[in-house]
């Protein structure tokens, strides 16, 4: 766990560097099965002082071997898993839309776990950003995608990014981390390695030796807080912020075709509606957070018409309401920065001012993680944007038993819809690490975790698409208890019967990493009923 933020202005000149909390450097290779430290974006329904803490690091130090029991089952179906993966690959015969290998560079170095050679690397600028020795230079920056990453997160986010290729999208794509030690050279060499149109990119070295955060202040952003700060970095200009857990059923650029980003330059999308008197929720001397910020706000700093005007579209919100302290889901953010007015220097202030001023009183800042922080900024530059007409979903958990105990209440992973209206329902994409990895949760935490955040080894259903409201009751029956996760008296409908072949081949990348075998990324694995 981090320690407490420093409370220093971005704005002084850089600091002398001291050594840094070791609890902020990841301690585990990237082959290690546990990535717990993942960057996600999943709301609470309470949290105490030291669930925020926790929440700021985002990157805890590896947990300790487990003491305590764990699950003969949780091992009994993941090697099962394993075994059917592994043999499935081994007896398929060359696909006929095999997509080619990158062609590699042949050094003798050799990384860690595998034996293919390390990618000769160019470096782009040498303060902050690094390129493959074969990067296309054709590739355009007027779109593209950014995901934070740090070496625990690698084999994830790397079957993020073939993934993506494999759905068709061929922009340019940013790896963003914040200080050297949080990518090892085996692991830009593996990523650069593996794609020839990306880049990685040190955001904290870059803006440290740039004076505009201290070593001080960028030693806060290792952690979901990175996020804003790669958007507000980036130098793309339509840019699409994903999180390596999300798992598409469609090439996310998609997104640009819709009329709400066609309108304002942006999309986001809805949080589950959740109470409480915390975050952006919490009272603040007879009034919420939010509404005080939004009073308090020097907008003429920033150009801006003086004094609060709320949206429309703010004033109709549960979170302007009081009834949610959770708005906004963050595990996909497109924003088109050319028409972002004033929010990105707003985002950078919310980031690394305002996120601490309420820390310094000893209270909560205003946002679980970092996700809040894009609408508001957009809010607080008075500049039109766009959410998503639909709800969050989830999908079922097969460890939860969900349509066995609660029919129409399903507790697994966040689901997010094409946000369009008068067209039929289309799932876009579900974000949650338990959809890959075995042990999504600390090992020495198995046994205590509710059921429905570990594997998910067979899905088969999702919320059906409606709007946002917050829980209902079950009509099932059920007198069990429910965790938060879970969607109660949604509903639930059979999953399209394209998901499944589509997660399969997710899961092939994913172990391909895990196991060394990098040789599953070489082709798109068409499995029957993808299309």
């Amino acid at each position: 766990m981090l320690p407490r933020p420093h409370l220093l202005s971005p704005l002084v000149a850089k600091s002398k560097k001291t050594p840094r909390d070791q609890a902020a450097v990841p301690g585990s290779s990237a082959l290690d099965m546990h990535d717990s430290s993942t960057l996600v974006s999943r709301g609470t329904a309470g949290s105490s002082s030291s669930r925020v803490d926790e929440m700021e690091s985002g990157r805890p130090i590896r947990p300790p071997a487990a003491t305590g029991r764990s699950s003969s089952r949780t091992w009994s179906y993941v090697v099962t898993f394993v075994l059917l993966a592994t043999v499935m690959y081994a007896f398929m015969p060359p696909s006929i839309h095999q997509v080619p290998a990158e062609e590699l560079d042949t050094k003798e170095q050799r990384t860690a776990n595998e034996n293919r050679p390390v990618m000769e690397m160019t470096t782009h600028n040498p303060s902050s950003s690094q390129r493959g020795a074969k990067f296309d230079s054709t590739v355009t920056r007027d779109k593209g995608i950014i995901i934070c990453m740090h070496n625990d997160a690698v084999p994830m986010g790397l079957s993020l990014v073939r993934e993506l290729r494999c759905l068709g999208n061929k922009e340019l794509i940013q790896i963003y981390h914040c200080f050297p030690e949080e990518m090892s050279v085996e692991n830009r060499a593996l990523l650069l390695g593996a794609d020839n149109r990306l880049e990685i990119v040190d955001v904290c070295t870059d803006l440290v030796g740039r004076n505009v955060l201290t070593q001080e202040m960028a030693d806060n952003f290792r952690n979901w807080w990175i996020k804003p700060l790669a958007m507000y970095h980036t130098d793309i200009t339509e840019v699409m912020l994903l999180d390596v857990d999300d798992v598409f059923t469609h090439d996310p650029a998609v997104l640009r075709t819709t009329e709400g980003y066609k309108n304002t330059g942006t999309t986001f999308f809805y949080d589950r509606v959740l109470f409480s008197r915390e975050f952006f929720n919490q009272d603040v001397n007879g009034t919420s957070y939010l509404k005080r910020m939004l009073n308090e706000f020097d907008y003429a700093k920033y150009g801006l018409e003086p004094g609060s005007h709320p949206s429309t579209r703010l004033k109709r919100s549960y979170a302007y309401r009081g009834m949610t302290s959770h708005e906004q889901d963050s595990s996909l953010v497109a924003i088109d920065k050319s028409r972002s007015g004033q929010a990105m220097p707003i985002l950078l202030w919310l980031t690394t001012e305002e996120r601490f001023r309420m820390q310094r009183l000893g209270r909560e800042p205003f946002s679980y993680g970092d996700k809040e922080s894009f609408w508001l900024a957009f809010e607080l530059a008075k500049q039109e944007y766009f959410f998503s007409p639909w709800g969050v979903g989830d999908i079922s958990s097969s460890t939860n038993g969900d349509l066995e105990k609660h029919s129409d209440t399903l507790c697994g992973s966040i689901v997010q819809y094409m946000p369009v209206e008068g067209q039929p329902s289309d799932f876009l994409y579900v974000n949650g690490k338990a959809m890959l990895n075995p042990f999504p949760v600390a090992m020495d935490k198995l046994g205590t975790s509710t059921h429905n955040v570990l594997f998910n080894t067979n899905p088969t259903h999702i919320t059906p698409r409606q709007r946002r409201k917050p829980n209902g009751r079950t009509r099932s029956g059920w007198k069990g208890g429910y965790a938060m996760e879970c969607l109660v008296g949604f509903g639930a409908e059979p999953l399209p019967e394209k998901f499944a072949p589509l997660l399969l081949r997710r899961r092939m990348f994913y172990f391909g990493i895990r196991m060394g075998v990098l040789s599953a990324l070489d082709q798109c694995f068409p499995f029957e009923g993808m299309i």
